[in-house]
């Protein structure tokens, strides 16, 4: 799968990547625009007021309650994401010395610690699309092509994986007439 301890790095650092931007979207959600804020009603009939009170109250208070569950599902995320690829991280940072001392170090080596990562994806529900260098059938629904001429049904080769979670494709698997440098 990985050729060069390079590329392992590149496709640690993609998935590292795309999982940062996940928790600031999940965050970046959580924050209310001031558009939402609990106005005050004017013009209403002095008998309506200790109700609209009441109501308003209410109103904050499942605010709240809501703005704390946001918090705690965020938490919850964080901690078992974090539980599932806490090998890869805490052993990450002693490849880079370790290629360093010994760069003629085999990416096969190094394959075991992304181990938790394939677990991760299997927890999110996340398969596959493809396998690198497979030969298939092109599929527009599912793969990328790297040339737009490619027609459906004509064979291609997986050169990057997509994904997806059931039927939805969350990135389509990228696809070319020929393998990378020439290989077959």
């Amino acid at each position: 799968m990985f050729h060069t301890f390079n590329h392992l790095l590149l496709w640690v650092f993609s998935l590292l990547g795309l999982s940062s931007i996940f928790l600031i979207l999940i965050n970046y959600s959580n924050e209310q625009p001031d558009s939402q804020a609990v106005k005050p009603i004017t013009n209403t009939n002095a008998s309506n007021q200790p109700e609209i009170e009441e109501l308003r109250q209410e109103c904050l208070r499942l605010r709240e309650q809501l703005q704390q569950q946001n918090i705690q599902l965020t938490t919850e995320f964080q901690e078992s994401t974090f539980k599932q690829i806490q090998t890869l991280l805490t052993n990450y940072p002693s490849l880079r010395p370790m290629v360093q001392v010994k760069p003629e170090l085999p990416a096969k080596n190094i394959i075991s610690l992304l181990t938790p990562l394939d677990n991760l994806l299997s927890t999110w529900g996340y398969e596959l699309i493809g396998q690198a260098w497979e030969q298939v059938e092109y599929d527009p629904q599912l793969h990328q092509p790297d040339n737009s001429d490619i027609q459906p049904g004509e064979l291609v080769f997986v050169r990057f994986v997509g994904y997806r979670q059931g039927e939805r494709i969350l990135v389509p698997a990228k696809v070319s007439r020929t393998l990378p440098g020439g290989a077959s």
